[in-house]
């Protein structure tokens, strides 16, 4: 959850903020593409969630908490930042607005029914069948997974498919941020 809940925080305000102090329209004035500036707003909020999710991995570590394949954790946990760090952008991009708050408040509509469908709580294989189903589109499923696997040995997924769905939602993540936020732009600038 502290990946989840980091890695989305900074997102959703970003573009607004850059909205009302006028620096999205500096730096649309550059020679630089759209994309260019939304996948710096993900590397700012990836770069938080990092940062900040290196701290309950580091005290597992000091308590004596070993996981099954640390790399395989640290890369899982880059990837997870990087796939929850698009999610952010993705939802700052409606409603096209300078009031940060407005953001962060339909980003908290769609990332708490994630926690509670992903198997946070409740193991995904003790869902049921519906409950497995609805899972499955949430990336926070497979990082939870991912996790459980790493440390206890218990997953539903396969690990491959683990990395894979997240890798596979970062990517569609990172596009569909980017061509909302073309399509909105004209509205949040005027």
């Amino acid at each position: 959850m502290t990946v989840f809940f980091t890695a989305t925080s900074v997102g959703p305000s970003i573009v607004p903020w850059e909205t009302r102090s006028k620096t999205l329209e500096r730096l649309l004035c550059c020679p630089v593409a759209l994309w260019t500036i939304m996948v710096g707003d993900i590397l700012s909020s990836f770069l938080f969630g990092l940062v900040i999710s290196v701290i309950p991995l580091a005290l597992t570590l000091v308590l004596g908490i070993q996981p099954l394949n640390f790399i395989m954790l640290l890369l899982g946990l880059i990837i997870a930042n990087l796939c929850f760090a698009a999610l952010s952008v993705l939802l700052s991009a409606y409603p096209p607005t300078d009031i940060p708050a407005t953001s962060m408040m339909l980003s908290s509509l769609v990332k708490f029914p994630l926690v509670f469908i992903s198997g946070v709580f409740i193991p995904v294989e003790q869902l049921p069948q519906w409950g497995t189903a609805i899972a499955s589109i949430s990336p926070l499923t497979y990082f939870t997974d991912m996790v459980r696997r790493l440390f206890i040995d218990a997953g539903f997924y396969p690990l491959t498919l683990d990395f894979l769905a997240l890798i596979a939602f970062t990517a569609a993540f990172a596009f569909a941020a980017i061509k909302l936020h073309e399509k909105t732009l004209a509205k949040r600038l005027s």
